[in-house]
């Protein structure tokens, strides 16, 4: 999808973050938005920067861990633009627990934003881009989806859901020309960090995890980058190295994951 223009963009998570910088790149690049969030305030904002640059912006407070609420977002897109030519499932959430603390009800939580999120919008605008046979599918995993880390066992199980789907996504919807890419940033420059559920860990220790790594804008731009080039796989930073410490030597990974267990009793509370 070299050309974006005119193009049709629904986006998730779209009110700050990773979400908001991906949705006004795709709007320099001529695209119109759906913008996606439980942050009306962030929407309206995001809305207004998208208008600003002469492009048509949609907003739908959603709860993508809703399936009524994904679908009627995914209702209204259609009938707005009449077809969606990029998906990116963007929206998420953290918390830092060992597996062992997790209740049910966070890992529902977790799994319903991340993963579910992505399989309801899928779901519901897969069947208009296989009939078109166009269409690109952005989903935003994370490098906690490469290399199993630990303290945060239940976002690294969505995320590595996401890793797995995009996969089997990306080969079986290449005969329809439907491109998909799964996104593995390191650590970003977000209010993950300063919105995450602790669990057991100092928020003020994991908090600066917020003001160092890529920033958003940069995450951005190589997401439309990938979307232009149909690129399988977008790795940041930290991303990069668990990447390449996964293929070359698992054993190391373990190693790596052993010390990142040990350096967090720092931040246990």
């Amino acid at each position: 999808m070299k050309n974006l223009h005119d193009k049709v963009a629904l986006v998730t998570g779209s009110a700050s973050g990773i979400g908001k910088a991906t949705a006004l790149k795709l709007a320099e690049e001529g695209a119109h938005l759906v913008l996606a969030d439980i942050n009306e305030e962030g929407l309206k904002s995001a809305s207004s920067e998208i208008e600003a640059l002469g492009r048509k912006a949609l907003s739908v407070k959603t709860d993508v861990s809703k399936r009524d609420q994904v679908e009627q977002l995914c209702q209204k897109a259609l009938a707005e633009f009449g077809r969606v030519d990029i998906l990116m499932n963007n929206a998420g959430v953290a918390l830092i627990s060992e597996i062992k603390d997790t209740e049910l009800s966070e890992w529902e939580w977790i799994l319903g934003i991340h993963l579910w999120g992505a399989i309801y919008t899928i779901h519901y605008l897969l069947p208009q881009m296989v009939e078109r046979k166009s269409g690109h599918i952005i989903n935003i995993s994370s490098w906690a989806g490469i290399l199993g880390t630990p303290t945060c066992g239940a976002y690294a199980t969505a995320k590595f859901g996401l890793v797995g789907m995009s996969e089997v996504l990306r080969t079986e919807l290449e005969r329809f020309d439907i491109g998909v890419t799964v996104v593995c940033p390191g650590m970003v420059k977000t209010n993950v960090f300063s919105s995450a559920k602790m669990k057991g860990f100092k928020r003020e220790f994991v908090e600066k995890g917020g003001t160092f790594g890529t920033s958003p804008e940069a995450v951005a731009r190589k997401i439309v980058r990938a979307v232009k080039r149909n690129q399988a796989v977008v790795l940041t930073d930290l991303a990069k190295v668990a990447w390449s410490i996964k293929r070359l030597s698992p054993a190391l990974g373990r190693q790596f994951l052993k010390v990142f267990l040990k350096a967090s009793e720092r931040a246990r509370g």
